[in-house]
């Protein structure tokens, strides 16, 4: 099992990256399309990591909409405390929970278990995931969503103290979507 989750991550990984690299035309049948108002580069925090010019940057609490009908949309990210059974948080960083909502707007199933959510700070280092079930911070988006449904996987992540609280969120649906961004200061 731990072996079919490392493959399928790096896979994931993988594709993300792909799609990072070679964007030149958006998806006719399932990129991107055009979605709720995202800031543009002048509005980001200096410190956020540049963009190219074809790839929204959501503010949180917006929402990306692909063609084939599924809706991605993440929540503004609120601080917690993380008990003392929690696992990827460090004493000192900002712990900071958010949640991810995929609606269904399609006419199939949507597989969940390849949805992969990553965080990075002002200084583009990934953030750690933070598992905590007194704060019902476990795996995050799993199973199948019917069509017409929305589901909903709360995540947290841990922001080193030395970075200004930006967070950068990347969500990925599946491997046959581009990846969406969302950007803004955790609390």
């Amino acid at each position: 099992m731990a072996l079919i989750c490392a493959t399928l991550i790096a896979v994931a990984v993988a594709v993300t990256v792909g799609f990072l690299v070679n964007d030149d035309e958006p998806d006719p049948e399932g990129g991107p399309t055009a979605s709720t108002a995202a800031p543009d580069a002048s509005s980001l925090p200096p410190s956020a990591p540049s963009r190219t010019a074809d790839l929204d940057v959501h503010a949180f609490g917006e929402t990306e909409r692909y063609a084939d009908g599924i809706d991605v949309t993440v929540s503004e990210p609120r601080g917690f405390t993380p008990s003392d059974t929690a696992i990827g948080h460090t004493a000192g960083s900002r712990a900071v929970k958010l949640e991810v909502t995929v609606r269904n707007g399609s006419e199939a199933p949507l597989t969940l278990d390849a949805v992969v959510v990553q965080g990075r700070d002002a200084k583009g280092r990934e953030v750690e995931r933070v598992f905590d079930a007194t704060q019902d911070l476990g795996a995050g988006l799993s199973g199948t969503l019917l069509p017409g449904r929305t589901a909903v996987g709360v995540y947290g992540f841990d922001l080193p103290e030395d970075t200004d609280g930006t967070l950068d969120l990347e969500v990925a649906v599946g491997f046959d979507r581009g990846p969406a961004f969302w950007s803004g200061k955790a609390p």
